[in-house]
């Protein structure tokens, strides 16, 4: 009956009054406790960072105080065991007839999610997600045959071209608080764990001086976003330093902005420029309704293709020998490369957990083809530091940097860092920034120190393989490493797929070995007539879409990843890595290895499991998936890049 149901309302990276759906809906059928569970055994080796922790806990002391004004606490717990005994014990605590929440497409959550959708109705509780994080969902996208769409372009495309519902859910002026909440163990947001107290001394007392974490705040940033940074937004991909993004990918990423809002006021202000005649704004709309784009595909990849945060899309790539070198992690991370930009990005982004978009395409692939570290390792840094660290956007800007998409960057793709910091930093302002000890070097020379003449190095007080570490690797040696990868990397391929022929070979079959192994997935226009339009639905092998139904978990195993946590100090131990002797250990495989070097070492379990609601059809067999983080990722668009690229074909088998 309207009005007497008693829901929980299960908040999670939705951390808004405005535009809520699950709020909003449990405010119009009666009293509501509002929910929010910290179970750090949950998440796994993608356990969040100090940034992304410390950001968390900011959000959800803006929105307790937004609840209480509306006339419901907020409900806080940390769970040590799990999410799903922590909600049931609350629950059965105040007597609660239904759990409401908004959907989320990561892995982790999606395995969460699929266990509780199967065991609060087993204790009478109906259960009923909503869409609060998209303005597509992923199962309503396909190509003309019914598929899922595996390139960007045309999944863009499709979104364009498919009606929108845009209408805001409003928020509510008033909430009516379920009773017996004396009867709930909850705990203070302190007691959740978030920051330790050296955190909050140090580092976390610079990020509160940047950033203002709250949805009020997010719509501030919006809409002074919106006023005076998006009409200039299509010439700020040139600039690496300063202001000169959205800065809401982390409000968007913890839910305190939704994206249909961020959609509407970009759609009607671009109404209104044209009205002005001013044209030169089609542009940076088109470009940053892009990103909100690639924001949307990586939810799309990550619900209809859930392996992609443990091994490459492409099938191909399982092949590829990457090198699993501990001291060219080490020097990467440090921004001890010896290729200004290259480090300078690096030293931001540990400093403050933010760095421009452009910067993380640059470091990401340097770290990828220059140094050939496994995607998955750098990946796994990111979120370990990223202020804004989005697994789903992070999954996605790897894989496309690695060349592990259909779409991403050619595999034989190496740009030339020295020809893009002349490109992205030509006055050295940002390298001068984050690498005080290059400041003096004359601009002609920033980019290049080992090619400056020793008077001027003398000059700027620059000892390469002393105080600044000369190149890491040599330009050649990294095109010929990486070619030399890339032709091992097909040539085991085609061994593999050879020895599944069992020696039938014919035309057509060596006409397939040699494309890539691009997976894919099948999805249905129609809903079962049981399934609810508001609920969850995930895609089943006879291809109906459907409720989650439990998922078997299978053939554990265990993966030891330890948490790479540096301090300053170790800043100094790194010396000159001039004399760095590199050790080519490769491997074949990009899903079963440690993540090096850490100050901490936590055991982690992660899990395989047949997920039959999720599915991911191959021609021959079933692609098993692991059970085990913005507009501003890393993504990379910018054609012009062709020409600073040092580029040869791949070297495929004849």
């Amino acid at each position: 009956m309207a009005g007497s149901e008693k829901t929980v309302v299960w908040f999670r990276r939705d951390l808004r009054i405005d535009d809520n759906p699950a709020l909003a809906a449990a405010a119009k059928e009666g009293s509501v406790l509002p929910l929010f569970i910290w179970c750090p055994a949950d998440y796994g080796q993608y356990y969040p960072g100090r940034c992304s922790r410390w950001w968390l806990k900011q959000s959800l002391a803006h929105l307790g105080k937004s609840l209480e004004l509306l006339g419901c606490p907020l409900v806080l717990i940390r769970a040590e065991d799990s999410t799903l005994a922590a909600l049931l014990e609350c629950v059965h605590s105040i007597s609660a007839t239904r759990v409401v929440y908004n959907r989320l497409y990561d892995p982790i959550s999606l395995v969460l999610d699929d266990k509780i959708k199967n065991e609060l109705p087993a204790h009478g509780i109906s259960v009923q997600s909503f869409n609060g994080d998209l303005l597509y969902e992923p199962w309503d996208v396909y190509d003309e045959n019914g598929q899922a769409f595996t390139t960007f372009n045309k999944y863009w495309e499709k979104c364009m071209n498919l009606p929108i519902e845009i209408s805001q859910y409003l928020a509510p002026t008033r909430l009516v608080a379920a009773p017996g909440l004396v009867n709930v163990r909850y705990c203070s947001i302190d007691d959740l764990g978030l920051e330790s107290s050296k955190d909050v001394e140090s580092s976390n007392a610079l990020l509160s001086r940047a950033w203002s974490p709250g949805w009020r705040n997010a719509e501030n940033m919006l809409d002074e976003f919106v006023s005076c940074g998006l009409l200039e937004y299509s010439k700020h991909g040139m600039k690496v330093g300063g202001t000169t993004t959205s800065l809401l990918s982390p409000y968007l990423h913890f839910g305190e902005l939704s994206v249909r809002k961020v959609y509407q006021l970009v759609t009607m202000h671009h109404v209104k420029w044209q009205n002005e005649g001013k044209y030169e704004a089609e542009e940076s709309v088109r470009l940053f309704l892009r990103s909100i784009g690639f924001r949307e595909y990586s939810r799309y990849l990550c619900f209809n293709f859930p392996f992609t945060h443990e091994r490459s899309f492409l099938g191909n790539l399982k092949h590829y020998p990457w090198l699993l070198d501990e001291g060219r992690f080490k020097s990467w991370r440090q921004g001890m490369t010896g290729y200004p930009l290259v480090d300078a990005g690096m030293r931001e982004l540990w400093a403050t957990g933010w760095t421009h978009n452009r910067i993380r395409v640059i470091v990401s692939s340097f770290a990828v083809k220059f140094l050939q570290i496994p995607w998955i390792w750098g990946m796994k840094y990111f979120w370990d530091v990223l202020l804004d660290a989005d697994l789903e956007s992070d999954i996605l800007g790897w894989q496309y940097i690695s060349g592990s998409l259909p779409d991403g960057h050619e595999l034989s793709r190496l740009d030339n860092p020295e020809v893009q910091g002349q490109k992205y930093d030509p006055d050295g302002e940002y390298v001068r920034t984050w690498i005080p000890e290059l400041a003096r070097m004359p601009t002609e020379w920033i980019h290049c120190p080992w090619g400056a003449p020793n008077s001027i190095l003398q000059v700027a007080g620059v000892e390469l393989g002393f105080n600044y570490p000369k190149p890491i690797v040599e330009l050649h040696m990294a095109r010929e490493c990486l070619d030399d990868a890339i032709s091992t990397m097909w040539q085991l391929d085609t061994a593999a797929k050879l020895a599944e022929l069992d020696g039938e070979v014919v035309d057509d079959n060596l006409n397939n070995i040699r494309n890539f192994d691009i997976p894919k997935v099948v999805l249905k226009k129609k809903l079962s007539p049981s399934t609810s339009s508001m609920d969850q639905r995930v895609l089943s092998t006879n291809g109906k879409n459907e409720k989650s139904q439990p998922t078997e978990v299978k053939a554990p195993y265990r993966q030891i990843i330890r948490d790479d946590m540096i301090n300053a100090s170790n800043m100094d131990d790194t010396g000159s890595t001039a004399n760095l002797q590199v050790t080519r250990k490769r491997s074949s495989s990009d899903s079963a290895f440690n993540v090096p070097s850490s100050s901490s070492s936590l055991v982690m379990e992660s899990r395989i499991h047949d997920n039959d609601n999720c599915s991911v059809r191959y021609s021959g067999y079933l692609q098993q998936t692991a059970d085990r983080d913005g507009t501003d990722k890393v993504e990379d668009n910018d054609s012009e890049d062709s020409g600073t690229s040092i580029s040869r074909p791949s070297k495929r088998p004849a």
